[in-house]
């Protein structure tokens, strides 16, 4: 259990309508996995007050509700279960969960405003870094030691946005509090940032662990572009069925890589996501570089996957995917625009190169070979059988009416 911790949205809907039930503080910690505390800090910190008076979120008109009733002085602090509220002519506080994610929202912008670093860093380290100081009581040296992808910056940063409210953490929760002298030469943070993810995901490591680790699978990641600086194809191949997923992305960032990896993990739930996306090996494009995001489950803590980058300059290192690449490349070549593709057109590219028969299989495709090792894999995708003879690898096939 943690104590309080940004929630997301899921968790602040199913506090709403557990509220609703008339459930109690524990009862909800306990089915989002959080302290209860942090239910009632959240409850606090985001109920509103239905006023024509006053502005949803008013200081002064939440605290006048509060005074004419008492119920509101103890849990579960809102309205919403209340069983006079249709009746009661006072104002009334309601949790609702829309707008205490847009009014957390707005708060952690103010919080964060002027600060050089960004909200996914702040994400990784709210996820990662705080339970293990606040739950396990670990030093700043130790984290520092064990996480120094997610800690790229100075002790004295982190010690700064400490005392700027950045992180939900107080001095009090630090197990030593050191003084450092500050640096006059200001540093390249992106460079520091770039050089400490590596650590332990370089491709030597990538070959150490797959010796040590060979039953686990492995896929491949990277990008395909058709005009620089519009959107492009993000592709992932499982290795040895060559099955390949391929997803439109808006821009080439790591904002938009997440949320793919995201839809996957929800899609396929964690126990299959890991199981098939246990080991990426993937180039050092800027759009990957936030290899934590993609490894953890921040609803458990738990790591999911690992992943490895291949040496600069060297995409033979992942040819699988490379070579792959090609059946996308007779569809649309470099320099054809990608802005314009439906989801729908992007999934008949994926299926059809998926049901391409291959050499190195005796025939067999990857869609069919993917079916016998991971059933439920293709299952969860609504993946649909594309018979040999109707397999069109053509711009007009994929594009269909749409030219």
């Amino acid at each position: 259990m943690i104590n309080y911790n940004h929630l997301n949205k899921e968790q602040r809907n199913n506090i709403e309508y557990l509220i609703n039930l008339n459930k109690t503080f524990t009862y909800i910690s306990k089915s989002i996995n959080v302290d209860r505390t942090t239910i009632s800090k959240e409850i606090k910190r985001n109920r509103l007050i239905k006023s024509n008076f006053y502005d949803p979120f008013d200081k002064n008109g939440i605290n006048s509700a509060i005074s004419k009733c008492d119920k509101l002085l103890k849990p579960p602090y809102v309205c919403n279960s209340c069983p006079n509220k249709k009746y009661c002519t006072k104002h009334k506080l309601y949790y609702n969960a829309k707008y205490a994610q847009e009014n957390s929202d707005n708060i952690l912008v103010q919080s964060r405003s002027g600060v050089d670093i960004s909200p996914n860093i702040i994400d990784e380290i709210e996820n990662t870094i705080v339970p293990l100081i606040k739950n396990k009581n670990q030093s700043i040296n130790q984290v520092y030691s064990n996480h120094s992808d997610v800690l790229y910056f100075s002790k004295t940063t982190f010690y700064k946005y400490v005392n700027l409210g950045i992180l939900s953490l107080s001095n009090l929760d630090l197990p030593k509090k050191v003084k450092y002298k500050k640096r006059r030469n200001k540093v390249n943070t992106n460079y520091k940032r770039n050089i400490a993810l590596l650590k332990n995901r370089t491709y030597e490591d990538y070959l150490d662990f797959i010796i040590k680790h060979p039953k686990m699978n492995v896929c491949e990641m990277d990008t395909v572009e058709g005009i620089k600086g519009q959107k492009v194809f993000l592709t992932i191949l499982i290795k040895d069925t060559k099955f390949m997923f391929i997803r439109l992305l808006d821009n080439k960032n790591t904002k938009c890589v997440n949320k793919e990896i995201d839809k996957l993990k929800e899609l396929l739930g964690i126990k299959l996501f890991s199981k098939v996306f246990r080991i990426i090996l993937t180039d050092n494009g800027s759009e990957f570089f936030d290899p934590t995001h993609i490894e953890i489950d921040y609803n458990t803590g738990n790591k999911t996957c690992n992943v490895f980058y291949c040496k600069p300059y060297s995409s033979y290192q992942k040819p699988n995917i490379e070579r792959n690449h090609e059946y996308i490349r007779r569809v649309f070549p470099k320099g054809y625009s990608l802005n314009n593709l439906t989801d729908i057109q992007v999934q008949k590219l994926e299926t059809t190169i998926n049901n391409i028969p291959r050499d190195k299989f005796k025939g067999k495709t990857p869609y069919e070979l993917t079916k016998e090792k991971y059933p439920l894999l293709i299952e969860k995708l609504n993946y649909k059988h594309i018979d040999p003879d109707d397999v069109t690898l053509t711009k007009e096939n994929i594009l269909g009416d749409n030219k």
